[in-house]
């Protein structure tokens, strides 16, 4: 205690002695390996590191090794070139040519080297579609094998024309998909991609096929706007016009889900207007058929007829066919807002038209002229009549045309007046 140095217990002491020990070892190992460094057979070695790269060298961490060629000292990037065969344009001929020499005995240079990484090379262009596997997740992002150079690139809002959150829900690792580029390659030789893009195409492609072929198609509708209403299809949205939407269209309509035509579809403008009044015509149309008896409201008047709502879609009631009686103007027997019963003459469902008729239900010739109101309310019992007067005229035919063929001597008749 005098001497100010403190006893330690012997077991202290002996731990001390290992570590200094071991970090001597450990220093003169680091010395060691320093002499060690990388090379050229036949060539002197690398002189023994300075003490100053000693004291630098930590026992725990990796060696750095130099190499070095006929000795010169070369420097990082050098060492990559001459490793990959790579000639040097500032390095000595006779660097070179061992360089050369090492390929030979390899039976492998840089040029087949080049060559045959040609044969895999792939190049994308923006807009290509290809097909890629989902190799890993990114916090930005998704990596996709495209067998391009390197990984392309997917971002969450172009992994779908719908929201995506999170892309692991949305994709598996190990998934294949279609994907079309949109950025080219950058630094690094990745591209990116998107699947909404992808998506957006074909959906337009999809709406272009279904108004050629005159399909009705359901979509939700999104919501109210002062013109109308917003409805999703497919992931586009569509405009509905307030004239070709249901009636009494209100906030309540969202969400609901309408049959819907397509007026108008212009990809290049990103326009798209549907009617739903065109499919329910349409609808109304298929079961409506010559001979059917129906209620409507005149919604104009003109000289050679009415033009009659019936339920949403409007039908002809030419002059000739509202009574027996000859009629010159069609304002003193049918006004505007006036309700009607009418047969259908005729229909044409591909341009969604049909005539009326209102003689038909006539009891006696004039009777629309006289008393409109009691052909309306007489008007179901007169189609009856009228349908079975029609059925009797049949069965007539039908009758006259048996016995006509039942009258002939089929025997005495020669060949040609058979076919005659």
């Amino acid at each position: 205690h005098r001497s100010g140095l403190v006893d330690r217990p012997p077991k202290q002491g002996k731990m001390r002695a290992a570590k200094v020990t071991a970090a001597g070892v450990a220093l003169v190992a680091c010395a060691f390996d320093t002499v060690s460094a990388f090379h050229v057979p036949g060539k002197a070695p690398m002189a023994l590191a300075s003490s100053r790269s000693v004291r630098s060298c930590k026992a725990a961490g990796p060696t750095m090794k130099v190499m070095t060629v006929n000795g010169k000292k070369l420097s990082k990037f050098e060492a990559m070139r001459f490793k990959a065969g790579r000639p040097m344009s500032d390095a000595v001929d006779n660097v070179n040519k061992e360089m050369k020499e090492s390929q030979a005995l390899a039976g492998f240079d840089y040029a087949d080297f080049e060559s045959s990484i040609a044969k895999f090379d792939s190049s994308f262009q923006v807009g290509d579609i290809v097909v890629g596997q989902v190799v890993q997740y990114e916090q930005s992002g998704a990596l996709v094998d495209i067998g391009g150079k390197s990984s392309a690139f997917l971002a969450p809002p172009e992994a779908s024309m719908q929201r995506v959150d999170d892309l692991e829900d949305f994709m598996m690792i190990g998934d294949h998909r279609e994907f079309q580029i949109i950025g080219g390659e950058d630094e690094n030789g990745q591209v990116k991609l998107s699947i909404r893009r992808l998506e957006f195409a074909r959906a337009w492609e999809r709406v272009r096929q279904i108004q050629a072929e005159d399909c009705t198609v359901n979509a939700e509708i999104m919501s109210i706007n002062r013109g109308g209403a917003l409805v999703n299809f497919e992931g586009l949205r569509g405009f509905l016009p307030g004239s070709h939407a249901p009636q009494g269209l209100t906030e309540d309509h969202v969400g609901n889900i309408v049959p819907l035509k397509f007026l108008e579809v212009d990809q290049a403008k990103n326009r798209l207007v549907v009617s739903n009044r065109r499919a329910m015509v349409e609808a109304k149309l298929t079961n409506l058929e010559p001979g059917q008896l129906v209620e409507g409201v005149v919604r104009s008047i003109k000289p050679y007829g009415a033009f009659v709502d019936i339920g949403g879609i409007t039908g002809l009631l030419h002059i000739s066919q509202i009574s027996h009686d000859h009629i010159t103007d069609v304002s003193k027997v049918l006004s505007e807002g006036m309700e009607i019963s009418a047969m259908i003459l005729t229909q044409d469902k591909e341009k969604g038209r049909f005539s009326l008729s209102t003689k038909t239900l006539e009891a006696e010739p004039g009777d629309m002229l006289r008393d409109p109101a009691g052909v309306k309310a007489n008007a179901a019992a007169t189609v009856a009549r009228y349908h079975e007067r029609l059925q009797a005229e049949q069965q007539a035919r039908d009758q006259a045309a048996s016995e006509l063929v039942a009258g002939l001597d089929l025997n005495a008749l020669s060949t040609e007046e058979l076919v005659a």
